[in-house]
């Protein structure tokens, strides 16, 4: 089945994965940063690296904001 991997910052990957890959697959698959400094969306709902991927789906990685302050 085939997954696509949005990362911000770089260039989406479009990857194959078998049938019940997770997240954390398809994140490695896409050869994307897999530390918790990214918030994982699948089809634009916050997931787990657990969860699993279903054919066409569309996994987005955002980094967090953090700091600030003055």
């Amino acid at each position: 089945m085939k997954c696509k991997v949005l990362t911000l910052g770089r260039s989406a990957r479009e990857v194959e994965l078998p049938e019940g890959s997770t997240v954390s697959d398809a994140i490695t698959a896409a050869g994307a940063p897999k530390d918790n400094a990214y918030t994982r969306h699948l089809n634009g709902v916050p997931c787990f690296d657990s969860d699993v991927v279903v054919e066409g789906a569309v996994l987005t990685l955002v980094p967090q904001v953090k700091g600030g302050g003055w």
